[in-house]
């Protein structure tokens, strides 16, 4: 089961063309397309004639067309032509789904058209701004949503898998953690303070393995499978104190160097995931380059398909027999629970709506 009265990211913008596109959300099955002057389009993947999939059509202009028997829907969804006849059936018409283009991103409402507000679009505002270098990517991973969420709430785990990049011993060993809840949110705050900075961070940050710096880990779930990261390092950043500061949307401490992240993992089914990225980073006090865009994407990207790896071989594991939990698994659990409790309130109000 999944929430429905929520916006997900269903695509990059480049994926969805004057070519129609299929793509499963949520377990439903949708095809994705532009009109003529480049607004994109959301239908389910099926005709309402013979239910052959709509993603195997063609564009007739701003109408879809049928590959099996030719009817033609306009952007409403609505048939408009059916060969061999001049009137159209009853009820010949498909469902639509809200769509906006947002932050690079395409976002869809899988729930009540009448409650899609783009105003609830978790807002990563880095990624146009001019004082940060953004780059992401698209990754199809074998997995539960809720892995993902897991994994991004713990970052022990860069202590061991991501020690190449931006991961070392006292991310795991040295951290404070504090985690911070309320009825739309989760937040994972966590601190290693005097420590050596991590592979990525000498290379963007200026440093070497004997510097000593302040690093912070701000990790924040929003639903439906929204997690933002601030994360960095700079001297003195944590001001004398073992825990700095909480909030996701503070400026880089000066002297520092840091990234802003946003992930949307995006349920397929149960057990695939769409899993979207993008990340930001600035040193504080130097213009963004390309040069430096382009090798803050690439050491993320190196640590996110090691985790792709971890993802898909987790899977495989999964079964019903209960798991142990570590006080890191904070976070996580606070937002399984939240996703657990979202569902069943908004399935208790369908229900309610039923009757």
């Amino acid at each position: 089961m999944f929430l429905k009265n929520t916006w997900y990211v269903c695509a990059q913008p480049e994926e969805i063309d004057r070519t129609p596109m299929a793509r499963t959300i949520c377990n439903e099955n949708i095809v994705f397309w532009r009109t003529e002057d480049g607004t994109p389009q959301a239908f389910e993947d099926r005709c309402c004639h013979r239910r052959m999939p709509l993603s195997k059509g063609k564009l007739v202009g701003d109408k879809l067309e049928c590959y099996y028997h030719g009817l033609q829907f306009d952007a409403a969804g609505k048939c408009t032509h059916v060969p061999g006849q001049t009137t159209i059936p009853p009820g010949a018409q498909v469902r639509t789904y809200p769509i906006v283009e947002k932050y690079n991103w395409i976002w869809i409402w899988m729930g009540d058209p009448a409650l899609a507000d783009e105003n609830l679009i978790v807002p990563y505002p880095w990624k146009t701004d001019d004082d940060w270098g953004d780059k992401g990517t698209y990754f199809y991973v074998k997995c539960d949503y809720k892995l993902i969420i897991d994994n991004l709430l713990d970052l022990s785990h860069l202590g061991f898998v991501h020690k190449s990049t931006i991961g070392n011993a006292a991310v795991a060993e040295a951290a404070k953690i504090r985690t911070l809840k309320d009825d739309d949110s989760v937040t994972v705050a966590r601190w290693t303070v005097g420590q050596s900075p991590a592979p990525t961070y000498q290379r963007m940050g200026g440093w070497t393995e004997d510097d000593i710096v302040d690093r912070w880990q701000i990790i924040e779930f929003q639903m439906p499978g929204a997690v933002r990261l601030f994360t960095g390092a700079a001297e003195g950043a944590a001001e004398g104190k073992e825990f700095g500061f909480t909030d996701i949307d503070l400026p880089v401490p000066k002297g520092g160097f840091g990234f802003h992240n946003l992930n949307f993992v995006t349920p397929e089914t149960e057990t695939t995931t769409h899993y979207f990225w993008s990340n930001a980073y600035q040193v504080e006090g130097q213009p963004v380059t390309e040069e430096m865009t382009e090798m803050s994407y690439k050491q993320i990207f190196t640590a996110f398909h090691q985790d792709w790896e971890v993802f898909n071989k987790q899977q495989e594991n999964w079964d019903d027999r209960p798991t142990i939990d570590t006080i890191q698994d904070a976070g996580s659990i606070a937002a399984r629970n939240m996703i657990d409790r979202k569902i069943a309130e908004e399935r208790g109000e369908m229900a309610v709506a039923a009757e």
